[in-house]
């Protein structure tokens, strides 16, 4: 293919731009001698007869017969200096499109531009020669995916020539493409009928047997038969219309240079997803102005009515709080994306799948809407709960196909699938069991097909994580899992800031992050709305007044007694695990509603590691009664997860001698510590309880300093906490505690 001296600024490989340069060129030339000189050069004609052979298509090895234009070598741009060339642009004129002599285009009777057009979103299915290559693989079957019945339709009526003219275009590579059969799947309602399925299946299966090389255009693999499944080496879905594509098919329709204004034009183009947004009759009624920039402007216009245009609808990531970590996976996303955009770097090593899991109300969906926002893509949403509203089985699976179809036909977009947690796992046995299978084995199907598409971001989002089917999680489904947890004290303010906007400044944010701790960014959100609406039902200007009256509904100050055994609480927990020389939570903090402390358990699942770490769990209720006199039903969360941890390390790990059987966890809901094995359980956590009740008499002062400085700052992290043991005396117990572990 010739290498023309242009401009590129494209996001489009090199070989495709080619590729779909030369496809046009082809797709042009063959369509104005038709019109002009019709006995001669008549429409090709390729019947395909179930009874005969014609359904193979044979292509010329040498492209000798194509047809020629008249050749304008020098353009009305090289006679005239850069200010000259930017005043024939203000006035909508293309000075690389326009010959010297003044001749600007060909005439024709009729553009062939739903030709040109599947033409161009054929050729960008190229990103290699090795693509091109694989068409012709031995006995290859490649299924070519257009979801839509009538674009599916009205594409394989034009298909035998478009690929004979790309066979031409690939020629002038050095890629030879030999025989090709096709077949086309029947619209919807052909297809489901016994017969049209059948016809469809039978004509596959024919010419596969015949040792073809075999396109298939249908919906997606599954349409295919059993043997075309087996032998499909690829499957390409049929592009959107890009910003690339116009340019090429301009340089086709108002260029008789074949050269353009590719900077001038490229300012004044819309985005490649407001393209995706316009219907096809409107761009088409575009290429009826009579110059590349006219035709550019009448673009970007009737995407500005549309409410799209250059800036992508949403918001952005830098108009959203994150976590850092999260901030920092999106951002990497982002660049990687831009990266593969631009050509440098090919799809497969793109981390392109992302789980998003963390409480309700942490801004998944949110997070979803600003990653397309950013990316200036079209954003395709489905959940659970959306595909379970179409109806039985059938329409949740069928609801569930076409969002995955919808977002393969508008890639490069975002696919987004919310309530990941509601796909349950298979190995859990119950009354739904067949149908939670067939919905999560849909699922995984569909993942698997996205993850291998070009382009498309898969992004799922869950509130709980271990109760997904765990071959839906797996790398290779979702290659990156990020944590979206409630928002810090430093968060909080941020999301302040982002919903107050100027006026914030002049507010008092410090005290409400302290009373919001422990909130979602949600109901942080909804604090400022309901202090902006005080305001404006008092006709004032928002003021700390009208703040402090919000968070006083959602967050009341607490009880300073209140407050006071909440840090002694929390205090147990790190004291006692400072002392055991575990590793220091990430975070611990107190609210007038409760107390965290976020650490991780360790990996490697000992009996000491075990051991210690339930008396850090218990370190909390140990400190209320040391200190206090007195233990509150604060605790109870910790019980519950000392009560599992224990039950797990006697009759699920392993760690205890002569004791290898395992019980499934649903006999921790039947125990009862009068029955033998809720004695044994019962008993193993008082030991542990005692254990770190000794710790803490041990260390009341210190734990009584870590409680201060809890009702001094709200919030601490694992480092401010390592200098608070650190700066004080430790007087560790001289009791041996190995003895103390059961």
């Amino acid at each position: 293919m010739p290498h023309h001296s242009i401009v590129r600024d494209s996001a489009t490989p090199a070989f495709t731009l080619d590729l779909m340069q030369s496809l046009l060129r082809h797709v042009y030339v063959e369509n104005h001698r038709r019109t002009n000189t019709p006995a001669r050069f008549a429409p090709s004609k390729h019947p395909f007869d179930d009874d005969n052979d014609d359904d193979l298509m044979d292509f010329p090895d040498t492209p000798e017969d194509v047809p020629t234009l008249p050749s304008y070598q020098t353009t009305a741009a090289d006679n005239l200096g850069p200010e000259e060339i930017a005043e024939w642009q203000s006035r909508g004129i293309d000075p690389y499109a326009t010959a010297a002599d003044g001749t600007n285009r060909l005439q024709q009777p009729k553009l062939p531009l739903t030709r040109l057009i599947f033409a161009a979103r054929f050729a960008a299915i190229f990103n290699t020669p090795e693509m091109a290559r694989s068409l012709v693989s031995p006995q290859a079957v490649t299924l070519l995916s257009i979801p839509d019945d009538a674009e599916r339709e009205l594409f394989f009526e034009m298909f035998p020539d478009i690929l004979e003219q790309t066979a031409q275009a690939l020629d002038e590579a050095g890629i030879h493409l030999h025989g090709i059969a096709v077949a086309e799947l029947p619209n919807v309602q052909a297809a489901s009928s016994h017969r049209g399925r059948k016809e469809f299946n039978d004509k596959v299966d024919r010419l596969i047997a015949k040792g073809n090389n075999v396109i298939v255009v249908a919906r997606t693999r599954d349409d295919l038969p059993r043997s075309g499944q087996l032998l499909c080496t690829r499957t390409a879905t049929l592009p959107p219309v890009t910003g690339d594509m116009v340019i090429e098919i301009l340089r086709q329709t108002h260029s008789i240079t074949g050269k353009l204004s590719d900077v001038a034009i490229r300012g004044r183009f819309p985005n490649d997803a407001a393209f995706q947004e316009l219907p096809m009759p409107l761009v088409k009624s575009a290429f009826a102005e009579q110059t590349t920039l006219e035709v550019a402007d009448r673009l970007l216009a009737l995407t500005r009515r549309l409410g799209t245009g250059k800036v992508a609808r949403g918001p952005s990531l830098d108009a959203i709080y994150l976590p850092p970590q999260a901030q920092q996976d999106m951002k990497h996303l982002l660049s990687d994306l831009g990266q593969w955009q631009a050509g440098n770097l090919p799809w497969s090593e793109v981390t392109s799948s992302v789980l998003l899991y963390g409480p309700p109300g942490t801004g998944k969906t949110l997070l979803a809407q600003a990653l397309a926002g950013s990316a200036g893509i079209p954003l395709i949403a489905t959940s659970y709960g959306i595909c379970q509203k179409a109806g039985h089985q059938g329409d949740f699976l069928r609801t569930l196909s076409e969002s995955v179809e919808n977002a393969i036909a508008c890639a490069p977009c975002v696919f987004f699938i919310d309530e990941l947690d509601s796909f349950s796992k298979r190995s859990v046995s119950h009354r739904n069991s067949g149908y939670v299978a067939a919905i999560v084995n849909a699922l995984l199907e569909h993942l698997t097909k996205l993850n291998d598409t070009a382009g498309v971001i898969v992004l799922g989002a869950t509130n709980l994580p271990e109760n997904v089917d765990p071959a839906i999680i797996r790398p290779g489904r979702f290659d990156r899992h990020t944590a979206l947890e409630n928002p810090n004290r430093a968060g909080i303010k941020r999301i302040c800031e982002i919903e107050l906007g100027a006026s914030a400044q002049d507010l008092d944010l410090a005290t409400v992050a302290d009373r919001l701790l422990g909130m979602s960014g949600a109901q942080v959100a909804a604090v400022v709305r309901d202090a902006r609406g005080n305001a404006r039902h008092s006709n004032t200007t928002l003021c700390n007044q009208h703040l402090h009256a919000a968070v006083d509904h959602v967050a009341p100050e607490g009880r300073q007694e209140d407050l006071h055994r909440i840090a002694i609480h929390e205090a147990g927990h790190a004291v006692v695990a400072h002392i055991l020389g575990l590793p220091l939570p990430d975070m611990v903090r107190i609210t007038a509603r409760g107390g965290a402390y976020l650490g991780k358990i360790p990996f490697a699942a000992t009996k000491k590691n075990v051991c210690d770490q339930i008396a850090v769990t218990l370190g909390g209720r140990a400190a209320e009664a040391v200190l206090l006199g007195s233990v509150s039903n604060g605790a109870e969360s910790d019980l519950e997860q000392a009560t599992e941890i224990a039950f797990k390390a006697r009759y699920s790990w392993g760690l205890y001698p002569n004791n290898l059987l395992s019980l499934s966890s649903v006999k921790l809901t039947h125990l009862d510590p009068l029955a033998p094995l809720g004695s044994v359980v019962n008993s193993d956590i008082r030991g542990h309880y005692l254990r770190a009740k000794e710790i803490v008499e041990d260390n009341v002062k210190l734990v009584e300093r870590v409680a201060a400085a809890l009702l001094e700052q709200r919030e601490i992290d694992g480092d401010a906490l390592a200098e608070v043991l650190a700066a004080h005396n430790i007087t560790n117990s001289d009791r041996p505690t190995e003895a103390l572990i059961g």
